[in-house]
């Protein structure tokens, strides 16, 4: 049995999620471990001792959890540095039989790669939507198949040089290996959407701490991601200098305790206690008041990931709405404002999934979204090890691929 290992760094938390990939393909759950993180900003590493902390503490406890030793990690990444461009390339077949080999798909990607990244930009994913042979479309692995000319639609995903390269030394610096990088927003749709869902078309947002990540799947595969810079994180430090709280603490659990998304929900007569900053002395306000604060907030982050979804230009494909997850999506009544300002899309909350095997009760929540989804994308990736995505350490296998087919074709 193989040991997967997703690896969550945001920036309230860290979230180490262990699974082993049994005989059949499926996943058990091994261990788990969660630990507070300040030293990632939007993405971003701002402080590379506390992160490496953090990513240990995480680490140790889904290890004494487990009784197991990790030493490699599939790591999520997101952030206002990465960028999609939507790509398609084409191949001819010359051979009698005009079978699609692997060296074929090999070299389809091969061209779909072709572009001029700046130094600073990094290719993380290549992500190959469907197949065109001959004019026919829809084909999701056309190997073996007929084709005179096999087309592939796909989006590539690059992430800014130096902010991946940070994210490794991290990890590296914790004592792991990094296996893989994967895009969190995608990594969050393996987790909580289904299959139908992402062939329709579906907008998945994730609220994190620092960013609300914003994708699109459509035709199966990830069409569009971006991320705003503006979290949960914002939320609480809304309600903590509003009404002056002693500490951004105590604004986290009253926005856990007696926070909504929707003010009008919340009964008028109903008040919140405090502690005001300076002088610890005790406060009551209207919940009602204290809710309003919050709602202003999260309704310009679901505005926010609307003027996104537009601006993609697959706003009106989203046949099966919109999915919110991540931690910030845990208010009551983010799915009710969630309706109000996507109009007549339906709107749900999404909660991570692992086929095959349950989640502990502590990881059913938004909050963990990423962490499982990467063990699952993991999962893919030792699977099958030509599947759409191309993960960083199949890279050297495949440019021997293709440098065997120019031998063979000069």
């Amino acid at each position: 049995m193989t040991l997967i290992t997703g690896l969550d760094i945001g920036t309230t938390k860290v979230c180490c999620f262990a699974t082993q990939r049994q005989p059949d393909g499926t996943l058990q759950v091994v261990g788990y471990g969660v630990a507070p993180c300040r030293g990632v900003k939007q993405g971003q590493v701002v402080d590379m001792e506390q992160t490496v902390a953090a990513i240990q503490h995480a680490v140790h406890e889904a290890q004494t959890m487990g009784d197991v030793a990790i030493i490699g990690v599939v790591v999520g990444v997101t952030g206002e540095h990465i960028e999609s461009i939507q790509r398609r390339a084409e191949i001819t077949i010359t051979r009698p039989d005009h079978e699609v080999t692997q060296e074929d798909l090999d070299r389809l990607r091969f061209q779909l790669q072709q572009i001029h990244l700046p130094p600073d930009r990094e290719l993380l994913h290549t992500l190959i939507r469907q197949y065109i042979i001959d004019g026919q479309s829809g084909i999701l692995n056309p190997l073996g198949m007929s084709a005179s000319h096999l087309l592939a639609e796909g989006t590539l995903i690059t992430g800014g040089m130096t902010f991946l390269q940070n994210l490794r030394r991290c990890v590296e610096r914790a004592g792991l290996e990094v296996q893989a990088m994967a895009l969190e927003p995608y990594a969050s749709g393996l987790a909580t959407l289904t299959p139908e869902e992402r062939e329709i078309g579906v907008a998945l947002i994730d609220i994190g701490g620092g960013t609300t990540d914003v994708a699109i799947f459509h035709e199966g595969g990830l069409a569009f991601s971006s991320a705003v810079p503006v979290g949960g994180n914002q939320v609480t430090r809304d309600v903590y200098i509003m009404f002056r709280l002693a500490d951004p603490q105590e604004a986290e659990r009253l926005k856990h305790e007696f926070g909504s998304a929707l003010a009008e929900r919340v009964p008028e007569t109903e008040r919140v206690s405090y502690r005001e900053m300076g002088t610890h002395e005790e406060r009551r306000v209207p919940r009602r008041l204290f809710t309003e604060v919050i709602e202003e907030r999260m309704r310009e982050i679901l505005e926010f990931a609307r003027e996104e979804l537009e601006r993609s230009g697959l706003y009106d494909r989203l046949a099966a709405g919109v999915v919110l997850t991540g931690g910030g999506s845990c208010l009551p009544c983010t799915a009710e404002l969630g309706r109000q300002v996507f109009g007549s899309l339906p709107v749900r909350i999404g909660a991570p999934q692992l086929l095959g095997a349950a989640l502990p009760n502590a990881l059913q929540r938004p909050a963990y979204a990423t962490a499982v989804g990467l063990a699952i994308y993991g999962a893919q990736i030792l699977l099958d090890t030509h599947e759409t995505i191309a993960p960083a350490h199949l890279w050297k296998q495949f440019v021997q691929t293709v440098k065997r087919w120019f031998r063979r074709n000069r």
